[in-house]
């Protein structure tokens, strides 16, 4: 295929030329057929370092809670879905005004689960736990406890959700994403929904245990598009749930210093292992006792990586200049109110230090944790310039950065030999208010609008 006289993304600016592709890869030269792209500008397709596809579908399949602001619309909202369970997400405090509670959910006379936008906390009312058999007398489930929650959920329809999810990230660009999708359903069900995935996909396996992870053996290439060489563990929850790991407690709730997931032993133990096996260790760590954990075990076990790193010691910078960083700049905006009544006066730990981390030279790509944050790469990118990237350092972090995480060289540039994944757009992307008419992936269409 020859995509002929169009303007190509090159290092900030677009240059008109010709682009070829063969085989999935972009060539010097090309077979037929050709296709006219003069007036369309091409980018290369967004790598998102962490998300979650399933998860995103299930943010637009189940009831979206974003824009909920009042406990009374909440209840209204909720009172007119016809399914059973109500699963909804997206609530926080911040826009409710409050918590939602068991009792106030009780009032709706049919199951009800509500997880909050973090994903880390969840609160259930009394027919949701009959039905699924756990009960708590507060109806609040937190990190474990939510998990577990989840696979006792009857009529799961996890393949509608990945297509779901698959759909945002491809309207808006996305061709790469690495994704933690094994929450609630079983591997054997994970496998076959990936092996259909029309976008790439580096998947993060999630296990409990040592046990668990040292009798998995399906590591590696899956398709053509998915690989599975990636390990995720939680160290903490989120600083809005209050389980992010603190050294101090939190602001407005004095007993609370978070939630220790996992230990430094253990850790080290999954990171040995997952050496052994080849493959990358990915741990969820927000707290800065979470961080300075990781730092104690990642200065011996180099090139494994960080997802958010929100509250950083200094003193553990060194230790972990060898890790690679899964950021969300956004979240420095999100959690602003957070930052301000929730983390406490006296924690001595850098906030967001996202920039910091760059200009430092640590390994960074941007992701948007999505669903927990809208899946369009233009939200980070904005967010990000706000911090003070620039917007072809932003792009070259939402491209280029993350395949390297990922451990593709080819990846990431429209340049020869490279993979042919590549987005059209009508009007200039850098203006960041469009997206693309047309996503290619490995040559081959797999979305237009």
């Amino acid at each position: 295929m020859t995509l002929k006289n169009c303007l190509v993304y090159r290092d900030g600016n677009f240059v008109r030329m010709d682009l070829n592709v063969e085989n999935g890869v972009f060539v010097e030269r090309s077979s037929e057929p050709t296709i006219d792209g003069t007036g369309y500008f091409v980018m290369p397709g967004f790598v998102d370092s962490h998300a979650h596809v399933i998860g995103t579908g299930h943010k637009y399949g189940y009831v979206n809670l974003e824009n909920v602001h009042s406990i009374e619309q909440l209840l209204k909202i909720l009172s007119e879905q016809n399914h059973e369970p109500t699963i909804a997400r997206g609530w926080s405090e911040e826009k409710l005004g409050t918590r939602p509670t068991r009792q106030l959910l009780d009032r709706l006379e049919k199951p009800v689960l509500l997880v909050r936008r973090c994903g880390h906390v969840a609160v259930a009312n009394t027919p949701l736990m009959k039905l699924v058999g756990k009960w708590k007398e507060n109806g609040v489930f937190k990190e474990e406890e939510l998990e577990t929650l989840r696979k006792s959920l009857p009529s799961r329809e996890d393949e509608k959700f990945f297509k779901i999810g698959q759909e945002r990230f491809l309207m808006h660009g996305v061709t790469f994403v690495h994704s933690d999708d094994l929450h609630g359903l079983s591997w054997k069900s994970l496998k076959e929904i990936l092996q259909s995935s029309k976008m790439r996909i580096f998947e993060k396996v999630y296990f409990s245990s040592t046990a668990e992870l040292e009798n998995f053996d399906d590591f590696g290439q899956i398709s053509d598009r998915v690989i599975v060489k990636a390990v995720k563990l939680f160290v903490d929850g989120s600083v809005g749930g209050r389980t992010a790991w603190l050294s101090v407690p939190y602001a407005d709730d004095p007993s609370n210093l978070g939630m220790k997931l996992i230990d430094e032993v253990d850790l080290e133990k999954f990171a040995i292992l997952c050496e052994r096996k080849n493959v990358q260790l990915c741990v969820h760590a927000i707290g800065d006792e979470a961080l300075h954990t990781v730092a104690k075990v990642f200065n011996t076990h180099p090139n494994h990586r960080v997802i958010h790193a929100q509250l950083i010691r200094e003193e553990d910078l060194p230790r972990l200049k060898e890790s690679f960083f899964s950021i969300q700049p956004h979240f420095a905006f999100e959690d602003c109110h957070l930052i301000e009544s929730v983390l406490p006066k006296n924690l001595k730990a850098l906030r967001y230090p996202f920039s910091m981390l760059f200009q430092q030279g640590f390994k960074i790509a941007f992701s948007t944790d999505a669903p927990v944050s809208p899946e369009d790469p233009k939200y980070v990118i904005e967010s990000a310039m706000r911090l003070g990237f620039t917007k072809q350092q932003a792009i070259e972090l939402y491209t280029v950065a993350g395949a390297r995480m990922a451990g593709l060289n080819n990846l990431g540039e429209l340049k020869t030999n490279f993979l042919a994944d590549f987005c059209l757009y009508e009007k200039n992307p850098l203006d960041l208010d469009e997206d693309p008419v047309a996503v290619y992936v490995a040559g081959e269409l797999v979305y237009e609008r």
